[in-house]
């Protein structure tokens, strides 16, 4: 072999070898980095699922902090309540505010009062199930020294409701009481939901779908974990609108096509019902047969608490058990507004108990989207709750103070008995508010799923002035829920009695505040009260703060008003704005020393004069 050739012959196999080696090199690498990623991802799968069960524990013990601080609520509200009976030497007196109390309070099913031979006894004894609580009402019979107290534990009538049997002695009166314990129950039902416990709402219940977000594509909801990823949406129903209004002709036509059974419209949107196509085939139908703006499911939207003089309502749980009040400084707040009945703040949620001893007189003719009536009460205890918190009786010594003395609460009923509502109903219910002079909007509501139809119910209102605020969430995920998430909206996560954030509440860059939302106490059904944690106790804080703003300076604009409660708010968590706490959790005193003379912004200084005016017309 010539010499020539013998060069580049031992190049090349020397750049084989080379090649080789870095080949068997690679490929060791890539099998251990391999087994690095597969180890890794057992890792973070190991630690989702730690997670997981972490944050259920930890859901569980809120719920039954919740359960046992709403059972303190109610034995202290019937302490307050005995204490005033013990008080009546009348007879005729006695009778009359016993007969009252258990209208306004169905738990006393028996009371008997007893002053030296006279003998007054209302309502039934409930028949004992075991024969050792029936011992309870004799061991009642024999506390008769003034100032003895009696309360038993807790037994099983014959109609499966629990029971308690309590006696105060007074000075001349004796009271003994039977109550029912139906509260406990209650609140564990709705915080299992509330909190996400559990899959809510149930696939197969209201033709109920449970999908990735903003999309039809199908997930199965096991857990309450899942809730977390997922939205909902009705089952053969399309939410439509038009480019252009269709003819009547079309409209039967269309409605031919599709096998209607039912079709709701709003402005140029409707919402079909299909006998039977599916929600993707409906979406597909539309898409290639006629012109329209948008197209989307029908989504459930889900239930989701310086003058520096401080006063001290009379309420009887408000010492106790309101932290949530001197921790945002309300107290001192109130020296420089406690509301007007002029600023509407309408609760769209499960209705309100109408007749609640402690929100009655604050509650405005309300409306049920569900049915069309003006009945909007509440059989679930989530709107009743929300409510309280803006607007129970203040020092009226009933129950709890809410937020506003004097604000009006308008009740719209969105949400059905269940605690579910359409994206239809929460639109309506929106844009029903609004034409009703709502300046302020609470939505302690949500899901995952940004529908176009709810956005322009949401602009509707925002256009109009209103504050429209809405709760987070309880899933404590990043992921953005909706209406919160929308631009227009006021998002609100929740925090606890020591100012962190509450371990259930959503976060993420739409956080605007933190409110308290940890066992706040405030009204439930039934004429009673209850402590329930969630961003659905948050959100009525700030809907509450937005209305003392709105009453101490009516001439300030939406923007305006939420502007300043993000000015004030106190920094939590890492300096400035954070995805956990926003800007901070509010303060009312210093919001509304703000608000007695903000001067605002050139953008908002049109729609002040304006908002001036009109508040000068209308005097």
């Amino acid at each position: 072999m010539s010499k020539k050739w013998l060069i580049p012959i031992c190049a090349a196999a020397g750049i084989f070898l080379v090649l080789q080696l870095h080949q068997s090199n690679t490929n060791r690498n890539n099998g251990n980095e391999s087994s690095e990623i597969a180890e890794l991802q057992q890792q973070r799968s190991i630690h989702e699922v730690l997670s997981a069960t972490m944050e259920e524990e930890q859901k569980l013990n809120i719920m039954q902090k919740d359960m046992n601080n709403s059972d303190l609520l109610v034995l202290s509200e019937i302490e307050a309540d005995i204490d005033k009976l013990v008080e009546l030497t009348d007879a005729k007196r006695a009778r009359s505010s016993i007969e009252r109390l258990r209208s306004d309070h169905p738990h006393y099913v028996y009371m008997r009062w007893e002053h030296d031979k006279t003998k007054i006894q209302v309502g039934d004894y409930p028949a004992p199930e075991e024969e050792q609580a029936k011992s309870y009402m004799r061991e009642a019979e024999r506390y008769y020294v003034p100032g003895d107290r009696y309360s038993s534990k807790l037994y099983y009538g014959k109609d499966n409701n629990q029971y308690r049997v309590i006696t105060k002695v007074g000075n001349e009166v004796k009271i003994t009481a039977v109550v029912k314990a139906s509260i406990i129950p209650q609140v564990e039902e709705h915080q299992r939901k509330n909190l996400r416990l559990v899959p809510y709402p149930a696939e197969g219940t209201m033709k109920v779908e449970s999908v990735k977000p903003n999309s039809t594509v199908d997930t199965t909801v096991t857990t309450g974990e899942d809730n977390g990823n997922v939205s909902h949406y009705y089952e053969k129903e399309v939410v439509v609108k038009f480019t252009t209004p269709l003819t009547e002709a079309q409209l039967s036509e269309l409605k031919g096509q599709i096998n209607c059974t039912s079709a709701k419209k709003m402005g140029d949107t409707y919402i079909f019902v299909s006998e039977n196509m599916q929600t993707e085939e409906l979406i597909a139908y539309f898409r290639e047969n006629w012109d329209i703006s948008f197209i989307e499911p029908h989504y459930i939207y889900l239930t989701n608490e310086e003058a520096n003089a401080t006063f001290i309502p009379n309420d009887s749980l408000f010492s106790r058990y309101q932290w949530n009040i001197p921790n945002i400084h309300v107290e001192t707040g109130w020296n420089i507004s406690r509301g007007s009945e002029d600023v509407v703040i309408a609760v769209l949620d499960s209705g309100v108990q109408l007749n609640h001893p402690d929100l009655q007189e604050r509650l405005l003719q309300g409306y049920n989207v569900n049915d069309g009536s003006t009945n909007a009460a509440d059989e679930l205890g989530h709107g009743t709750h929300v409510a309280g918190i803006i607007g129970a009786t203040v020092d009226n010594q009933e129950g709890i103070a809410g937020i506003t003395w004097f604000n009006s609460v308008l009740p719209v009923k969105v949400l059905n008995n269940s605690g579910a509502g359409s994206t239809y109903s929460v639109a309506q219910g929106i844009i029903w508010a609004t034409d009703q002079g709502a300046k302020v909007i609470n939505m302690s509501l949500g899901n995952y799923a940004s529908g176009d139809f709810l956005h322009e119910a949401i602009k509707y209102a925002y256009e109009r002035d209103v504050v429209l605020v809405a709760a987070t969430g309880n899933d404590n995920t990043n992921r953005p829920g909706y209406p919160a998430a929308y631009p227009e909206v006021f998002a609100v996560g929740a925090t606890t009695s020591s100012k962190e954030r509450a371990t259930f509440s959503n976060y993420g860059d739409y956080v605007d505040v933190v409110a308290p939302g940890d066992s706040i106490a405030s009204t439930y059904t039934g004429g009673q009260y209850a402590a329930l944690s969630g961003t659905s106790m948050a959100s009525p804080h700030v809907a509450a703060l937005a209305g003392l703003i709105r009453s101490v300076n009516p001439s300030l604009t939406n923007v305006e008003v939420m502007e300043i409660m993000r000015q004030t708010a106190t920094d939590l968590g890492e300096p400035g704005y954070d995805q956990y706490y926003g800007y901070g959790e509010i303060d009312a005193q210093k919001a509304l020393s703000t608000a007695v003379s903000y001067a605002g912004t050139l953008q908002t200084y049109p729609k002040t004069v304006k908002n001036r005016l009109e508040q000068i017309i209308n005097q």
